[in-house]
């Protein structure tokens, strides 16, 4: 079989099935890596969310330095003490909560020992109190707070927001760009924010918190790599099974051919 293969009639054919087979055997391979690299980053979430949180405060007095890339802001847990500035608070509009249209309170909160801010997520309110006579009513933490959550890098897809500093401070955002609200701000903020997280006893009444959505799965990178390997492997045996039947037709054409030839069967003299 195998010099049937590399024969002259098979040899292109032969080579262009095994190029085909390499291809898919090295897709699966990247699979395997891909999926190696995802594990490794999950250990790194593991070890992150292990870590103590990082203290926003001794951020502000540039104690501790706040990761620069966005991947390495994400799924940090913080914490930060203050009081929270009701006059300078924002809304991001069009925010979804369990299948709901309604807004996200972006509030400041003065860090103590600093003067600088940093904006907090203190939640999703339902639509029809997203203006700021219907809002205050959830502005309830007067004193010194101390807020734990999930560090946040600011949000910013498409043109930054432009903003007029000669006009009132624009209110509703869409969006978490704290470079364009630092702008209208009186004090200095923080470059990320704080997502607060649901109190232990859950969500009983707005504002409604969530932390972030962590996924620690390995993905599908195992089964692709699997369907790789197999795809291979049925290409070489379908690609066998052909050439195999093919070999099996032309002999069997060819004992014909002998049969019925009138010279078959002669006995010399």
């Amino acid at each position: 079989m195998v010099r049937t293969l590399f024969s002259r009639r098979y040899i292109a054919m032969t080579l262009l099935v095994l190029l085909a087979m390499a291809v898919m055997v090295r897709l699966g391979i990247w699979q395997l890596d891909r999926r190696e690299q995802r594990l490794a980053h999950n250990a790194d979430i593991v070890a992150k969310l292990n870590e103590a949180p990082l203290s926003l405060n001794d951020a502000a007095a540039g104690l501790v330095t706040i990761p620069v890339e966005r991947d390495e802001v994400r799924n940090t847990r913080g914490i930060a003490t203050g009081h929270f500035d009701y006059e300078h608070q924002l809304l991001l509009v069009q925010q979804i909560y369990q299948d709901s249209l309604g807004s996200r309170l972006l509030t400041p909160l003065i860090l103590d020992g600093s003067d600088k801010a940093i904006l907090v997520d203190r939640g999703w309110i339902p639509a029809e109190d997203s203006t700021p006579d219907r809002w205050v009513q959830y502005d309830t933490d007067t004193g010194e707070v101390s807020i734990a959550g999930f560090v946040q890098p600011s949000q910013r897809i498409g043109r930054p927001a432009e903003v007029d500093t000669s006009q009132p401070a624009r209110v509703d955002w869409y969006q978490a760009d704290l470079p364009a609200i630092a702008a209208q701000m009186p004090y200095e903020i923080l470059p990320v924010y704080l997502l607060q997280s649901p109190d232990p006893a859950g969500n009983m009444a707005p504002p409604f918190r969530e932390d972030p959505e962590i996924d620690l799965s390995e993905g599908p990178h195992l089964g692709y790599a699997i369907q790789w390997f197999s795809f291979a492997i049925v290409a070489g045996v379908i690609y066998l099974r052909i050439v195999s039947q093919r070999v099996k037709k032309a002999g069997a054409v060819a004992s014909e051919d002998d049969e019925s030839n009138p010279v078959h069967g002669i006995q010399h003299v």
